[in-house]
């Protein structure tokens, strides 16, 4: 509201200036005319002098008119490239400056208020532009990884499905349920992709409400790791769980607190080599800390700053990057919608530390 008042402020008095000049300018026409032209009148030097008077009265406008115009024909032009889609700086904008240090010109200067105002518009609609190119580009990327992560399982089940229907084979009992065994893995591999899909966006629309229930949190997390250690992609890890207590009752949605910690967890096995220590703290002040830390491989700034955002699927080529690529989104939007909050300290080579606030519900 001040910046809008002193702009309009300064037009008015620029504008009244303006006007005085002009007025004093055709008064003092005026008084010449009637000295010169009045008592001589006929001669053609009163001809001249009107003349010369009328083009010096029009210059003036014509110049008036442009140092206010051009600005705002410059505006005018700006925001019109807005509307159009440029946001980056043009070349005509340096032609409104008068030094390197973007000193305005004087016709300029009445405007500086709102020239800074398009320059923040202008910058945050580039970035916002930018962060839509890239996502756009990541939204491909997961698709194309999504099509090839439902596909694979389909093509097993298919694969599977066909042998046992084949009448050219007499398959044994054993090989029957080692088919079926395979079919029901990709099947529940399938039903996992379908299911963070859903959840994802359902927590977009804000459409799942969480159904509180009063829990013993170092039980409910003991039961997480205990999960995690049995799955056959954690064997040769070494997972442990530490607490100052134990026992801590507070109140959370179980089932989805528990898909948000399993997939924090199962995350510093998938991307980490045999033989790391994952260890889980859990410790309560005036709020509930829960600490997954490992001594893996750690990440770069880039991996930190992007490791919660959808479609993200890491940057790592050496490992075949499984899953939606939401499973970290789903666990930071799951946090949240607890009233929680997390973040993620790492440094190549180090490890990696995830830490889960919740607030403490008795």
């Amino acid at each position: 509201m001040k910046t809008n008042f002193r702009l309009s402020l300064r037009l008015v008095v620029y504008l009244m200036i303006s006007l005085v000049i002009l007025t004093l300018v055709i008064a003092a026409g005026l008084a010449i005319l009637t000295e010169l032209i009045i008592p001589q009148e006929g001669d053609n030097q009163d001809l001249t002098v009107l003349i010369s008077l009328f083009v010096i009265i029009v210059g003036f406008m014509i110049v008036s008119g442009w140092s206010l115009g051009r600005p705002l024909y410059y505006i005018i032009g700006w925001i019109d490239r807005l509307a159009n889609g440029t946001y980056a700086d043009s070349d005509a904008e340096q032609k409104i400056y008068a030094s390197k240090e973007k000193k305005l010109k004087r016709p300029y200067h009445l405007y500086k208020e709102l020239i800074i105002q398009l320059h923040t518009l202008s910058d945050v609609l580039e970035k916002s532009k930018q962060d839509r190119i890239q996502l756009d580009e990541m939204k491909r990327e997961w698709i194309a990884g999504i099509s090839h992560d439902l596909k694979t399982p389909l093509t097993y089940i298919k694969g599977y499905s066909s042998m046992m229907l084949s009448p050219q084979y007499d398959w044994t009992t054993e090989e029957k349920t080692k088919f079926l065994m395979e079919i029901e893995q990709k099947a529940d591999h399938m039903q996992d992709l379908i299911g963070d899909l859903n959840l994802s966006f359902r927590l977009d629309e804000q459409q799942t409400p969480l159904k509180w229930e009063q829990t013993d949190l170092i039980e409910f997390v003991r039961r997480i790791v205990a999960d995690v250690t049995n799955d056959p992609r954690a064997a040769g890890y070494n997972l442990s769980l530490e607490t100052t207590g134990s026992h801590i009752e507070t109140m959370l949605d179980v089932k989805l607190l528990q898909r948000a910690l399993h997939n924090l967890i199962l995350n510093a096995i998938l991307h980490n080599p045999p033989g790391t220590n994952v260890t889980i703290h859990i410790l309560q002040d005036t709020h509930l800390h829960i600490v997954i830390a490992d001594d893996g491989k750690g990440m770069s700034e880039e991996g930190v700053d992007r490791l919660f955002d959808k479609y993200y699927r890491g940057t790592s080529t050496d490992i075949l990057s499984e899953g939606t690529g939401l499973g970290m989104a789903i666990a930071r939007q799951l946090v949240l919608a607890h009233g929680g909050d997390i973040n993620v300290t790492s440094r190549l080579n180090e490890g990696t530390s995830i830490s889960v606030t919740l607030p403490l519900h008795n």
